[in-house]
């Protein structure tokens, strides 16, 4: 099955709508209401269809690219390839990309997800299967929507991003990601600080006491440990589960943030590597060579499942826990997250963006009470719906052909 051909590549921009706007963090002015998912499709001889969405030439802040640049890349190294020539395979478990994918796959690692799917549809098999087998058969969640909409809603306050909390908690969340920084940039440094206190507490009260609070800093804490200290003081009480790049990577600042959760008691995750381009960087090596970090968080989609594989065989090394980064990945991203975290051991929770249905068919990935069900589905299990995509989406499609 894996002597199939690829002979068709198409590209189309998909709307990922969010459920609310999402406002401002610690250092960007916001990412609105609709996001766009580039959606590849790539399809065989045999009639196998494998998807993925685009988060190298396109699909990201601040990146050049093109969709003519995307094709090229899809053509060089897709098209007219076999499926054997993109995988090895041994006893129903990927060992690893040959050679020439593992070149294009380090650069663009969402395109090793497309060849998971492709390798899976053709054997009839599960992407979880193919990354080493189930380890869970549920997969948390966390509602990643959660930004500075206080600073929209001024009459409001911390209570507007309360009031968001509370839709996603009767929406089935029950984790939630506060993005806090305000002292980084768009408030004094003092009553940032304040702020983020205040929206905490605010959440807190709003989902009740069982669900968990994460936050991220985006960096906002940068060079003010001594309000970081305040914060965490004075957050104790709402039981926050982890604290995400409040500062930039250095073994000296997270030393100091150690220093601080054993002063006041916190018990808080430290997370971080989001921003880190080519994993694992050695400035986090050296954090988790000091025990100064629990988790780890490049994108998943950007790195893909094969970069994946050896990030975590590292991570193992020193006890941290793999938690990838998923925002501005759409439906797809989940997906992509929900099958890393059923066959990763040491998988936190998918960042959720809680993007409304578009142009995938209903499954049975099943979302209930804070965490999606492992279906048993061959590749990722996401299909597309053709008859939205023709009714809707296609008016938008690049396609080549073999």
């Amino acid at each position: 099955m894996l002597s199939q051909r690829i002979t068709e590549i198409s590209v189309t921009p998909i709307p990922a709508r969010y459920p609310h706007e999402i406002a401002r963090n610690a250092y960007n002015w916001g990412h609105g209401s609709i996001g766009i998912e580039w959606l590849v499709r790539a399809r065989t001889d045999g009639g196998v269809e494998g998807i993925a969405i685009n988060k190298g030439h396109l699909g990201a802040i601040g990146r050049d690219g093109s969709v003519a640049d995307a094709m090229n890349l899809l053509e060089a190294v897709f098209l007219g390839k076999r499926l054997e020539e993109l995988l090895h395979v041994s006893d129903g478990r990927v060992t690893g990309p040959t050679k020439e994918a593992k070149r294009a796959f380090r650069g663009q690692g969402w395109m090793s997800i497309l060849a998971y799917d492709l390798v899976g549809r053709a054997l009839d098999v599960s992407c979880v299967d193919l990354l080493g087998g189930k380890k869970r058969d549920r997969v948390d969640a966390y509602d990643t929507t959660l930004y500075f909409s206080d600073l929209n809603f001024p009459e409001k306050g911390a209570a507007m991003v309360a009031e968001q909390a509370r839709e996603g908690f009767h929406a089935g969340w029950r984790q939630f990601k506060i993005k806090t920084g305000r002292c980084g940039r768009w408030m004094n440094p003092e009553a940032g600080a304040r702020r983020d206190i205040e929206v905490i507490h605010a959440v807190r009260e709003a989902i009740g006491s069982d669900a968990k609070i994460l936050t991220d800093g985006n960096f906002g804490y940068r060079g003010r440990l001594d309000l970081l200290e305040t914060f965490i003081r004075e957050t104790q009480p709402a039981d926050v589960y982890w604290l995400e790049e409040m500062v930039p990577p250095s073994v000296e600042d997270y030393r100091a943030i150690r220093n601080i959760q054993e002063k006041v008691g916190s018990e808080a995750l430290l997370v971080c590597g989001e921003v880190d381009p080519d994993p694992i960087s050695d400035v986090y090596v050296d954090m988790m060579e000091d025990g100064l970090m629990d988790g780890y968080q490049p994108d998943i989609v950007r790195h893909g499942f094969s970069r994946w594989n050896e990030i975590e065989e590292q991570l193992d090394r020193y006890g941290v826990r793999s938690q990838p980064h998923c925002f501005h990945n759409g439906v797809f991203g989940t997906r992509a997250s929900l099958i890393w975290g059923a066959a990763s051991d040491s998988f936190i929770t998918i960042e959720d963006e809680r993007c409304a249905p578009s142009v995938y068919k209903p499954d049975d990935f099943t979302f209930e009470n804070g965490s999606y069900t492992v279906a048993e589905a061959p590749g990722l299990g996401l299909e597309v719906d053709e008859d939205i995509f023709q009714s809707v989406y296609v008016v938008n499609e690049t396609k080549i052909s073999a």
